[in-house]
């Protein structure tokens, strides 16, 4: 049972609101799918300014959100940095996400089978 007042769901509802955050930009979500793609596995600010038609301080602004929110990681190669995804910082992200949507379906299911007992009681 899901506990909305413990410490540990406050800081997880916390760092989820940072990602969700993170995710609230069209310009991100498409860097992301980028990524995801499977075509590059690491970027860097040149090439995600490029590629999106955006400046290098507007690229360099989204790739320091996602990886403020842990979802890409930096590293440094030669004079360039490149990033790429955090993988064991997105599971954590994918079961707070899946945890939080699966509690919110089961509540769903719960409020359409009370509805439909009501529905039933009121034909008799």
């Amino acid at each position: 049972m899901l506990r909305i007042n413990s410490k540990s769901t406050l800081e997880s509802t916390e760092e989820l609101e940072e990602v969700l955050k993170a995710l609230a930009n069209v310009n991100r979500l498409l860097l992301i799918y980028s990524l995801a793609s499977g075509e590059v596995e690491k970027i860097s600010v040149t090439q995600v300014s490029k590629n999106m038609g955006i400046t290098q301080p507007a690229a360099s602004q989204h790739l320091k959100v996602l990886k403020n929110a842990n979802i890409l990681i930096a590293h440094k190669e030669g004079n360039f940095i490149y990033y790429r995804f955090n993988r064991r910082s997105m599971e954590k992200h994918q079961k707070q996400i899946d945890f939080l949507f699966t509690c919110a379906f089961a509540k769903c299911s719960q409020l359409e089978k009370a509805s439909c007992k009501h529905s039933e009681k009121k034909e008799e």
